[in-house]
C-alpha cells in the first residue's frame, strides 16, 4: 500500500514541477516564485531516482535519493524565508542538518533494508519541517495570517507523524510500514495531502498579499501616501459609524494651499508635487495616531478627527496652519514658503448628519477662508447656507485658477 502511495505521490510531483516552473518562469525575478519550483524540481529529481530504482547503484537508491525529500523542505524554507523576508539563520540551520546527516546517509546506504534509511530520511523530514512554522508563524501580516497559520500548523502535526515513524524505526527496531498498519495509513494520507497542501497555501499566501497591496493601492494617494478619496469616504463611514454609537463628536477639516497654480506657473509641477509631498508628510508625522489624512485632489487635502469637538479641531488647525506657514520648502536653491487655507465643520451633537453633509459644511467654510483673503483658519456656522448643491470644490477651484 505504501509503494503505491509513493507512486501516486510522485506522480504528484512531477505534474506540479511543471506547472511551478511555469509559474515561475513568468516572473523569474521573483525569489519566492523561484524557490517553490527549486522545491518541486528537487522532489522531482527523487521522483525519477524511485522510478530509476532496479537500475541505480545502493548509495544513490538508499543514500543520495533519500536526502532529496529533506532537501526539498529545506528549500521550502528558502521559499518562504524570501516570502516573509526575515533575516537567512534558519535558512543556515536547514543547510547544517542536510550537510550533518549527509555522511549518515551514504553509510547507511549499505543495509540489507531500507528501514534505517527511510527513518533517517523521516528525521530528517522532521527536522526541516520544524524551521518552516519557526519562519512563518512569527509574521504579524495580516493579510497573510490564515494561510501562514494553516501551514505552519499542518507542518507541526507532520513533523508529530514523523518523529512517530523515526520512533518506530530506531527506538523500537521495526519497520514502520510493517509493524504499525495505522501509523502507514496515517503516514500515506499526510504524505498525499501533503504534496497538494503545502503548493496550495503558498500560492494563498502570495495572492493574499497581492490582494492586500491592490487594495492599498485602490485607496492611498499615489504621490503623497496619503489617503485617496475612496479611501476618504471609507475612513468617513467607519468614523460616522462610531460616531452614531458613542455620541462623540467627529470633526472634518478642509484645507488647501494658497495661489497653487501660480506656485507651479513659476517653478513648475515637479516643485508642486514636492511641495505636496512634504507637506502630506508634516501633517502624517504631527497629528494623532486616530486621525485620518486624506487627498482630495489637485492641492486640496481633508482631515478627519473623531472624538474632536470644535475648540478642541480649531486648536489643532491652528497649530497645522502655523507649522504649515513656518516651514520651509527647500526646492533645489530655491527656499519657499506656503501659506494655506483651512476650513472646519463638527457634527456638533447632531446625530442625523451625514459625512457628505459635514464634508460640505467644512467645503462652505473652506470658501470663506478663500474669501476672506486666504491663510486663515474658518470655522463653519449653522447660520451658513448649506441647502444649495455641493459645487463648493469646484468654485473654489476656479477662483484658484484665475
Amino acid at each position: 500500500m505504501m509503494a503505491a502511495i509513493l507512486l501516486i505521490q510522485d506522480v504528484q510531483l512531477l505534474c506540479f514541477t511543471v506547472v511551478f516552473g511555469v509559474f515561475a518562469m513568468q516572473r523569474w525575478k521573483d525569489a519566492p516564485r523561484r524557490w517553490l519550483w527549486y522545491t518541486f524540481l528537487a522532489n522531482a529529481v527523487g521522483a525519477i531516482l524511485d522510478f530509476s530504482a532496479p537500475w541505480l547503484p545502493r548509495f544513490v537508491n538508499q543514500g543520495i535519493s533519500f536526502m532529496l525529500v529533506p532537501l526539498s523542505y529545506a528549500l521550502l524554507n528558502i521559499a518562504c524565508m524570501y516570502f516573509v523576508r526575515r533575516s537567512r539563520w534558519l535558512t543556515w540551520l536547514s543547510y547544517g542538518i542536510l550537510v550533518g546527516l549527509l555522511p549518515v546517509f551514504v553509510m547507511m546506504s549499505g543495509d540489507a533494508t531500507p528501514v534505517r534509511p527511510s527513518a533517517l530520511g523521516d528525521l530528517a523530514i522532521a527536522l526541516e519541517c520544524a524551521i518552516t512554522p519557526a519562519i512563518l508563524l512569527p509574521s504579524r501580516e495580516k493579510a497573510t495570517r490564515a494561510p501562514r497559520l494553516l501551514m505552519g500548523w499542518f507542518l507541526i502535526l507532520f513533523v508529530v507523524e514523523e518523529l512517530a515513524r523515526v520512533w518506530v524505526a530506531f527506538g523500537m527496531h521495526l519497520d514502520p510500514d510493517v509493524a504499525t498498519p495505522n501509523l502507514m495509513l496515517t503516514s500515506g494520507v499526510f504524505y498525499i495531502v501533503n504534496v497538494c497542501m503545502l503548493p496550495l497555501l503558498f500560492v494563498w499566501m502570495m495572492n493574499a498579499r497581492l490582494e492586500a497591496e491592490l487594495q492599498q493601492q485602490a485607496i492611498v494617494d499615489p504621490l503623497t501616501d496619503v489617503l485617496n478619496r475612496r479611501g476618504l469616504d471609507a475612513a468617513l463611514d467607519a468614523e460616522f459609524a462610531r460616531f452614531r454609537r458613542y455620541r462623540e463628536d467627529l470633526s472634518v477639516v478642509l484645507l488647501d494651499i494658497d495661489h497653487f497654480k501660480q506656485f507651479n506657473d513659476r517653478l513648475g509641477h515637479a516643485a508642486g508635487d514636492a511641495v505636496l509631498v512634504e507637506m502630506a508628510s508634516l501633517l502624517r508625522r504631527r497629528m494623532r495616531d486616530t486621525d485620518v489624512v486624506g487627498r482630495l485632489g489637485g492641492e486640496e487635502f481633508a482631515l478627519v478627527l473623531p472624538r474632536t469637538g470644535l475648540q478642541e479641531a480649531q486648536a489643532i488647525v491652528e497649530t497645522l496652519s502655523n507649522l504649515l506657514r513656518d516651514h520651509t520648502y527647500v526646492l533645489g536653491k530655491n527656499p519657499v514658503h506656503v501659506t494655506t487655507s483651512w476650513g472646519v465643520a463638527t457634527t456638533a451633537g447632531r446625530a442625523e448628519i451625514g459625512s457628505q453633509q459635514l464634508l460640505h459644511e467644512a467645503d462652505i467654510a473652506l470658501y470663506r477662508a478663500k474669501n476672506n483673503g486666504r491663510d486663515r483658519v474658518c470655522v463653519f456656522a449653522h447660520e451658513d447656507e448649506v441647502d444649495g448643491p455641493m459645487l463648493i470644490p469646484t468654485r473654489l477651484r476656479a477662483q484658484e485658477n484665475q
